[in-house]
């Protein structure tokens, strides 16, 4: 059976929606109602994150099955697969006499690149410019430093914390003012980490799965893997395996090891980061698969950050876990780059591994 096309609608959406860790209900809402028709039950847990569960094709669903349980046995493991929702963004945290609100960031942000940055905030969506002293006031010395980021701000076009108020609150949300493109197979936009790996896994779902899948779109992985470790204690799977933008390592003057992964070179597959020690035989029925299908595929250099996969392989009594990415330039960022090839090519190597697990997984 050929896999599920790429829903890019999907991705276009949810590029374009906000949800920085802990206000992810835009992104929710957007994917639940996408999913609904296809899964067999759909509902969101203590932390925020919406969890699907789907009999696979020819078993019965699981709401018509005692607590929903997953079927095992000879219709194969029971697969955990894993995206996160939520992006690095700032948060209000005080808004000054002047009208100007002062900021923290969420999530991995590097403070070089935000001076000049437009934010969306809070539910009015406003529009705000980080701010500093523009250029022709500083000093040979100031030019030289990177400004410190409790020195920057943003700025809403208020001039009294009254003023600003009325528009924005204490705790409102911002994320960057960048909206989704096509440009010949690139696409451009911002959050693709993760909002790539939501809409694979969406896509994924279109069609009853080979093996039993719970699907789950976690909250919080930005500052801290939080949802995935909450939602993994109760799905309790014999296997996960979690999808990912990840940061491709393309750069002028980089050398061929510190390029990679990089975008079009296919599905990337993680062996070690910082958080997980990818499970061998996943790898291998990954890799088998990818060689079967002619589907190229690439390795991301070990070591390098972080994901859901590392609290999901420590949950219970230990889940073997694997992450499967698509690269992406500039992540973290006002906005990303994709190759779209990359994101078919993860939907069917995973639809097709999961195929394989039914069969060869013990």
């Amino acid at each position: 059976m050929s896999a599920p096309r790429f829903r890019e609608d999907l991705l276009e959406a949810l590029s374009n929606a906000s949800g920085v860790s802990g206000g992810e209900s835009e992104v929710r809402a957007l994917i639940a109602a996408a999913v609904r028709d296809q899964v067999d039950t759909l509902e969101v847990d203590a932390m925020g994150s919406l969890v699907a569960r789907i009999a696979p094709a020819g078993a019965a669903p699981a709401k018509h099955r005692a607590n929903g349980a997953a079927p095992r046995g000879r219709r194969g493991p029971h697969a955990m697969l894993c995206a996160h929702m939520d992006e690095v963004g700032v948060m209000v945290h005080a808004i000054e006499k002047d009208g100007r609100l002062r900021i923290r960031r969420v999530g991995g942000i590097d403070p070089r690149i935000l001076i000049g940055q437009v934010f969306r905030l809070g539910p009015k969506r406003v529009a705000g410019v980080v701010g500093v002293l523009p250029a022709h006031l500083l000093t040979k010395e100031d030019e030289e430093k990177v400004v410190p980021y409790e020195d920057l701000y943003l700025d809403i076009g208020a001039s009294t914390r009254e003023e600003a108020a009325k528009q924005v609150s204490i705790g409102d949300y911002g994320v960057f003012d960048s909206v989704y493109e096509s440009w010949g197979r690139v696409r451009k936009g911002k959050a693709f980490d993760d909002r790539v790996g939501c809409a694979v896994l969406a896509s994924l779902i279109q069609e009853r799965p080979p093996i039993p899948v719970t699907a789950v779109w976690s909250v919080q992985e930005e500052i801290g893997l939080r949802g995935a470790t909450a939602a993994a204690r109760r799905v309790a799977p014999d296997l996960a395996i979690v999808l990912e933008g990840t940061a491709a390592g393309e750069a002028p003057g980089a050398t061929a090891e510190e390029s990679a992964p990089h975008m079009g070179g296919g599905p990337t597959i993680t062996i070690q980061d910082r958080s997980l020690m990818a499970d061998v035989r996943l790898n291998d029925v990954l890799t088998r698969v990818a060689a079967r299908r002619k589907i190229p595929t690439q390795w991301k250099r070990p070591g390098v950050g972080g994901t859901d996969a590392g609290k999901i392989a420590l949950s219970g009594a230990g889940v073997p876990s694997a992450v499967v990415s698509v690269a992406c330039r500039y992540i973290h960022a006002p906005a990303a780059y994709l190759d779209l090839r990359d994101a078919q090519r993860s939907v069917d190597l995973v639809w097709h591994a999961l195929e394989a697990l039914r069969k060869e997984w013990p």
